[in-house]
This record gives structure tokens, C-alpha cells and sequence, in this order.
């Protein structure tokens, strides 16, 4: 008789939010694909639609990026023509980021994870809705403060 699940694997959270958050995307990469937008780009355009310009570094630090690699975002979305990059008067070295008009047309999607969260969350109570964001915050505090105590 053969074993109808044949692989074994370990009950990690790890592998469980890994999954979890590789169908989210998978979501939200479907949704956006007839936008001609990654995900990626659209949390960047997100943040600037929210914000208005912004430095590489603010931009890192909303999207949940390193600088150099949202800097190469940036660089990517500059030469498709979604946002520009503008050079401060007083400081040479401090260039701001901020959407084109093709870039702001695509402002149609800002509330796409408003679909996102609805697929996601499908069947969930509010009350396990809010607990839920609760706990994964928890998750990011203890997983933060072991990294920075290391």
C-alpha cells in the first residue's frame, strides 16, 4: 500500500509564511499583469502616490527594500518612463523620485490590495482579520529584535 503523502516536512513557520506570501504574490502578480506592472514597481509608485517625492532611502524603507536594489528599481522605472529623478538645488547629492504622467495614470490601481487582502482574507471574521495582522507584526518585532541582538 502506498503512502498517499509520501513527503514529510517540518512544521515551520518560516516555510509557512514563505508559501503564504509566494501565493499573495501570485495574486497580486495577476492582477497587475495587465497594468504592465511588478509588484515591486507598483509599491514603489504606491509610496510616491502617497507621499509625493521621495529620496532612494525613504523609498527603501517603505517598500521593505534594500537601497541599492530599490535604487536599481528606480533606475529600471526611470527608463520605462514611470518616474523621474530630480536632482536638490542645495545638495547635489540628494536626488528625490517622483511619478511621470504614465506613472500617475496607473493611479487606478492604488487601492489594488484592496482585491488582494479580499482574496486573501476570504472567510476570515474581522475579528481574525485584525488578530491575525497583530500576530504577524509580533512575528516582525521578534524576528527584528533577534537580528539587531546578534
Amino acid at each position: 500500500m502506498s503512502d498517499p503523502d509520501p513527503y514529510r516536512v517540518p512544521r515551520s513557520l518560516g516555510r509557512a509564511l514563505n508559501f503564504a506570501a509566494g501565493a499573495g504574490n501570485a495574486v497580486c502578480t495577476q492582477l497587475l499583469a495587465p497594468h504592465d506592472l511588478s509588484l515591486a514597481q507598483w509599491a514603489v509608485l504606491n509610496c510616491l502616490w502617497l507621499n509625493g517625492p521621495l529620496g532612494v532611502k525613504a523609498l527603501a524603507e517603505l517598500t521593505g527594500n534594500a537601497p541599492p536594489a530599490t535604487s536599481r528599481l528606480v533606475d529600471r522605472m526611470i527608463t520605462g518612463g514611470l518616474l523621474t529623478r530630480t536632482q536638490s538645488t542645495e545638495d547635489r547629492r540628494a536626488v528625490t523620485v517622483d511619478v511621470t504622467a504614465r506613472g500617475a495614470a496607473l493611479r487606478e490601481t492604488h487601492e489594488i490590495y484592496k482585491e488582494v487582502n479580499a482574496v486573501l482574507l476570504d472567510g476570515f471574521s474581522e475579528a481574525e482579520t485584525e488578530a491575525l495582522f497583530a500576530q504577524l507584526a509580533r512575528i516582525e518585532a521578534n524576528a527584528t529584535a533577534w537580528r539587531d541582538k546578534s
